[in-house]
């Protein structure tokens, strides 16, 4: 799924969410991935972000390929603890934004 989501990255996207996020991963998965949509045309990898993450996800991987295909809402996944969500809420929902731009994408 980063894979993709790096080559949707642009410096039109970051200007429009100004957030990086962290994710903390369980199951297939494990692991911890960042996404900074806050500094120059954005990136995305495995490992702590390169600046404090405004909001933090801890999820399944399961769950977290699942949001990013359009099969699970983040405010659903949220609400029912699919999914933990800590940092800027605000920030935190812009990703659902950007999901929705992705799923035809991958």
């Amino acid at each position: 799924v980063f894979t993709k989501i790096e080559a949707f990255l642009s410096s039109e996207l970051v200007d429009k969410t100004k957030a990086v996020y962290s994710f903390t991963l369980t199951g297939n998965d494990t692991g911890k991935w960042y996404l900074d949509l806050k500094n120059g045309s954005g990136a995305c990898g495995r490992g702590d972000p390169p600046s404090t993450a405004d909001a933090t996800f801890a999820m399944s991987s399961e769950n977290f390929f699942k949001m990013f295909t359009g099969s699970l809402k983040p405010t659903t996944a949220f609400m029912s603890g699919k999914i933990k969500i800590s940092g800027d809420m605000s920030k935190a929902m812009k990703l659902e934004t950007l999901m929705g731009k992705l799923k035809s994408k991958l």
